[in-house]
């Protein structure tokens, strides 16, 4: 069976990612702009970078050093360059850089309160400065702060689905669809892909205000974008668009209790025509074992109680009234799952 990397290409930036000083290592490199200097000069000395972009000799040498070691650089003799390997990753440098920059942002959480996370899950997210970014109550009021604060989160869920994306448009046929609603949506980076690759979808987007304000700047410039459009809502208390042959979550579901989960699936149902599907991309339970969890996937573990099993899912779209329900497995950096059913 082949690897996931090998399916998903994408997958070896988490290479670069397994520990704390390999990343910051790395974070560095990208703020002190080592990485653009070796991709202009693809050959260099260590000279040649101190006289550039470091005064301190040992400080680069230490950096240099933690490259070398985790496969950044290669550094014989007096050379230095970046790995046939690593220039690969570069390919995916926005990914990579967010996840440089979401794996630090959690960083402290789990340091500071890792026995809450274990032992008081209500108190740890209390504290945790993760849960103060995602702050959905901020997604109304238009405000310059919620906007920024919105935006940061935004960046990191738009990047993660841009690639995520690739795997569900492998795993289910989107062409015999016309009309779709994501809910939950986010940026419509989920749409967008699917769009770009089926130019008969057009596709609506389901979110809280400024999240469809944000998402709407992102996908305007694109050649899609006269197919997506943005609908403002609360998925909890207010009337949803209808008319749709398909209904997407992908990484929404989660956010949420049993009970929430299964009110926005009978929202989806009204929302689609008979016969038309509702699909779930989410990820699903964090299989612990022997690998050592990497340091890029700190922001997932802090979600460890929230992924479902299929069955789960399963038995809320059967209880909804959806037939012909089928889950498929996607391994990526974690598992997903894949769930469909038929309207009846």
């Amino acid at each position: 069976m082949p690897e996931p990397k090998d399916a998903f290409p994408y997958l070896c930036v988490d290479e670069f990612l397994k520990t704390m000083i390999d990343a910051k290592a790395l974070a560095t490199a990208f703020e002190m702009r080592l990485i653009d200097y070796l991709q202009e000069h693809t050959s260099s000395t260590f000279d040649a970078v101190q006289r550039c972009l470091c005064d301190d000799r040992q400080g680069l040498q230490f950096l240099l050093g933690s490259l070398a070691s985790n496969n950044v650089v290669v550094w014989e003799r007096d050379t230095l360059r970046l790995s046939d390997r690593f220039l690969h990753a570069l390919r995916y440098r926005d990914l990579l850089e967010a996840k440089l920059d979401f794996a630090q942002l959690v960083a402290p959480d789990l340091l500071n309160f890792f026995h809450l996370l274990i032992q008081d899950p209500g108190e740890f997210m209390s504290r945790a400065r993760l849960f103060e970014l995602f702050g959905y109550h901020r997604c109304f009021d238009r405000t310059d702060e919620n906007y920024e604060l919105t935006r940061q989160w935004m960046r990191f869920t738009t990047a993660l689905t841009k690639y995520e994306a690739e795997a569900c448009l492998q795993q289910h046929d989107f062409s015999k669809y016309k009309k779709l609603l994501d809910i939950g949506g986010n940026s419509g980076e989920f749409v967008l892909r699917i769009c770009k690759r089926h130019a008969a979808i057009s596709g609506t987007i389901v979110d809280l205000p400024l999240v469809c304000d944000v998402g709407t700047q992102h996908v305007f410039a694109e050649p899609e974008a006269e197919r997506i459009s943005f609908h403002p809502a609360d998925v909890r208390s207010d009337r949803l668009p209808t008319g749709f042959d398909i209904v997407t979550f992908k990484s929404m579901l989660h956010d949420w209790p049993d009970a929430e989960v299964s009110q926005f699936i009978e929202k989806a149902a009204s929302c689609l025509v008979p016969g038309g599907t509702l699909l779930i991309f989410e990820r699903s339970s964090i299989e612990f074992g022997p690998r050592t969890i990497p340091y890029g996937s700190l922001p997932m573990l802090l979600f460890f109680r929230s992924f479902r099993s299929p069955k789960a899912y399963e038995k809320i779209l059967e209880a909804s009234g959806f037939v012909e329900i089928n889950t498929v497995r996607v391994d990526l950096e974690t598992p997903f799952l894949l769930t469909s059913g038929r309207k009846a």
